[in-house]
């Protein structure tokens, strides 16, 4: 679904990713790890659209998008790092906010599919977003990025700032969405999480994209590691 290659970001005129190379395939979970401030949110900005290219080619279903804005890019997500929820809108207003232009009828059904899978959303969707407890506005973040049923999802820091409890739910959750086949595009700066979900990963330093070595555990390796747990 999504090739990068050769990719240069630059912010505020400074360089920050040189010539990053990498693919995400359908129910593919590829995690970008390294340290805080090495680019890793710049360098989903750029591939989302947000951010301007400075060299490379982004290519999305075989398409050339590198310099199209945000909405040329249909099918891609994004759950921005902090969650970014608007506080005094209601969860369901998020919801809706998310949809997009969908139809009424569709848009209808696609909120009670979110409320199935996340059924403490349904309880609170009267609520403000911004009395949620983190883990709860995580949720609300992945839930509102999946209502245009998007193809690749792009999550910049997604356990950051949750507890134990809600960092595990949050990637069983996104175990799930890998087997319905939504490709993720994952960045995580406390790797060892991030790592158990991922069939290939990277660590971004100096600017740099490399692959992490030994490599991530295969999907058996996986599923032998939760069965221990």
């Amino acid at each position: 679904m999504l090739d990068v290659r050769n990719l240069s970001v630059a912010w505020r005129g400074a360089a920050v990713i040189d010539e990053a190379s990498f693919t995400v395939n359908p129910g593919e979970i590829v995690v970008l790890t390294g340290p805080n401030g090495s680019g890793k949110s710049s360098l989903i900005r750029a591939l989302i659209g947000l951010s301007p290219v400075a060299g490379g080619c982004v290519r999305w279903n075989r398409r050339d998008v590198t310099h199209r804005p945000f909405h040329a890019r249909e099918g891609m997500a994004l759950v921005p790092e902090g969650r970014l929820l608007a506080s005094r809108l209601t969860v369901e207003e998020a919801l809706l906010l998310g949809a997009g232009r969908g139809g009424a009828v569709q848009c209808a059904s696609v909120m009670q599919e979110m409320f199935d899978r996340f059924p403490i959303l349904e309880t609170r969707k009267d609520q403000p977003a911004g009395i949620l407890s983190g883990g709860e506005a995580q949720m609300l973040s992945l839930a509102r990025a999946l209502m245009p049923q998007p193809r690749l999802l792009m999550l910049d820091e997604p356990t950051l700032g949750l507890s134990p409890v809600a960092a595990k739910a949050v990637v069983a959750m996104l175990e799930n969405l890998r087997t319905e086949g939504i490709g993720m595009l994952l960045t995580d700066q406390h790797s060892q999480a991030a790592l158990t979900l991922a069939d290939r990963a990277f660590a971004l330093f100096d600017r740099r994209l490399r692959p992490m070595a030994p490599p991530c555990p295969t999907p058996e390796e996986r599923e032998i590691a939760a069965c221990s747990a």
